[in-house]
């Protein structure tokens, strides 16, 4: 058997019914090496996920010749994933969630992106939530003090909550508009490329995160040692966004907590532990998550997707699940007058309150706002 070009590891906690869809894509993005077709090997590494799951998986993988890997017991997101790197052939690795579908072209612009940047040692693309590629998901921000200070503050200080979103709105546009690779600090642990070397010898998850912060971590340790992170915009995919986490989210959410302290932790010592434990009390107690930092107009709740006025065809739309704004997704509709958001991603979302606003694409302030509630 010829050695493999590319090795892709999926793990897979109860999320077969998703995996048809991203082997499918996997295998129909076609990318070149020296002039030849690239070799791909997949390794679907399974965290002993329910017994219903285990005819689906199993035909998924044999349609898509990848290699199924079973463990006995679940041993969390990191290890599976480490375990899948060293079973693993390529001479790039590339990790993903299950919920993901891959658009032609991004293997081979991750790949050109990881061996032409200056310094590059991972690339990830940029995702969307929806098939058209409209709906885009946020940069991811690297976790430190002063950022967590800033959200935790916001829930309850409409002032700090405005700064904060001029501030993310800002760099949020940078990273949505970029027309070629740009360094950041962070990546998104959805899906990632590098090479296998560089993983092996600076290592990838730390075995200690059971689920979240996993990925943050690495992407620390990684900027932290110079070993560069390029977001390429030429390479597209589609992220259902947290889609396997939804059936679970208290466990998720308390998983998400436990991943946190670590991080904080091992990178900011006990002080740093101690704030960020200080930060979440208080802003439980004090949060007015439901109260947006400036005027809004309350739209009727409904199962058709929101229709809004625009003021300037440069003006991005964001969308969050929070009145403050502190993580959104970003749409270009590139025109004035009546905008009605993509119905497809709004079917995506669950029946509770969404707050949309419009924004200036110099500042990052609030041009006009709304609140919208999906209904059945």
């Amino acid at each position: 058997m010829r050695t493999p070009d590319v090795s892709v590891a999926i793990v897979n906690y109860n999320s077969a019914a998703m995996l048809e869809g991203l082997l499918g894509s996997l295998r129909e993005d076609t990318f070149s090496v020296e002039g030849r077709e690239g070799r791909l090997e997949i390794l679907v590494v399974d965290n002993a996920s329910r017994a219903e799951d285990h005819a689906l998986l199993e035909r998924a993988c044999h349609d898509a010749g990848a290699r199924l890997l079973r463990n006995s017991e679940n041993v969390g997101y990191a290890i599976a994933n480490n375990q899948a790197l060293h079973a693993g052939h390529g001479r790039w690795h590339l990790v993903s969630n299950p919920d993901v579908l891959v658009r032609r072209g991004c293997l081979g612009a991750l790949i050109d992106a990881l061996e032409t940047s200056p310094g590059a040692a991972l690339v990830g693309p940029l995702a969307s939530m929806d098939l058209a590629g409209e709906v885009l998901l946020p940069p991811n921000e690297l976790p430190d003090l002063f950022n967590e200070s800033l959200v935790s503050i916001a829930r309850s200080h409409p002032g700090v909550a405005r700064f904060h979103v001029r501030r993310r709105a800002r760099f949020a546009r940078d990273y949505w508009t970029a027309s070629s690779p740009c360094r950041l600090p962070m990546l998104s642990g959805g899906f990632f490329l590098g090479r296998r070397a560089t993983l092996l010898k600076h290592g990838l998850f730390d075995a200690g995160y059971p689920l979240y912060y996993e990925d943050t971590d690495l992407f620390r340790r990684y900027h932290q040692q110079n070993l560069g992170l390029w977001h390429v915009p030429a390479a597209r995919i589609v992220h259902h966004f947290s889609r396997s986490a939804l059936p679970r989210m208290k466990a998720a959410m308390y998983r998400n907590g436990v991943g946190a302290r670590r991080y904080f932790h091992r990178h900011f010592g006990d002080a740093g532990a101690r704030v960020l434990e200080t930060l979440v009390q208080r802003a439980k107690a004090h949060a007015e998550d439901q109260i947006a930092p400036w005027p809004l107009t309350v739209l009727s709740p409904s199962a058709q997707a929101p229709e809004i006025d625009l003021k300037d065809a440069d003006a991005c739309v964001e969308v969050s699940g929070n009145a403050k704004f502190s993580l959104t997704v970003g749409i270009f509709p590139g025109r004035t007058g009546s905008y009605r958001l993509p119905q497809a991603f709004w079917d995506s979302l669950a029946c509770t309150h969404y707050w949309i606003r419009t924004v200036d694409p110099k500042t990052g302030d609030t041009v006009q706002a709304w609140r919208a509630t999906r209904c059945p």
